[in-house]
């Protein structure tokens, strides 16, 4: 099934792309304007380039697609646009990772996995397992408190 990621932003994300062109088959990638030329042309899949601030943009990239991986950086502000951007998607299933502890507001959305890390590279392999599975709940993984 189509899966988007969205504010793919370095290498590790270009390995996970690679990944999901593996498994899926059918990958479409939202980054970022700001991403630097050098890294965004590794990205594998169908790509939009935008505004992140922009959640209009990021929820019409995102149609067409079954699951959004939701790369959340270290910038909090982004849970506003996300969490609009999915509330005007399509999208079923959603894979949220995280640098910060989860919200209730972002917790509160139906099918959606959030994966808090501390090290980016930890979430990789969670991330196409959930991406995989036939059935997702709602549920919390915590990579940091283990």
């Amino acid at each position: 099934m189509p899966v988007i990621c969205v504010n793919p932003s370095d290498e590790l994300d270009v390995k996970l792309l690679e990944s999901l062109n593996e498994q899926n088959q059918d990958v479409r990638v939202f980054v970022s304007d700001s991403t630097p030329k050098e890294i965004s042309e590794q990205f594998i899949g169908k790509k939009a380039t935008g505004d992140l601030k922009d959640d209009s943009h990021i929820s019409t990239a995102s149609s067409g697609a079954y699951c959004g991986v939701f790369l959340e950086s270290d910038n909090e502000s982004q849970r506003t646009t996300f969490l609009e951007a999915i509330k005007n998607s399509s999208l079923k299933r959603i894979i949220w990772t995280s640098p910060f502890e989860p919200s209730e507001e972002v917790t509160s959305v139906s099918n959606l996995v959030y994966i808090f890390y501390r090290e980016k590279h930890d979430a990789l392999e969670v991330i196409l397992d959930y991406e995989g599975r036939d059935e997702v709940k709602s549920q919390i993984i915590d990579l940091v408190n283990k």
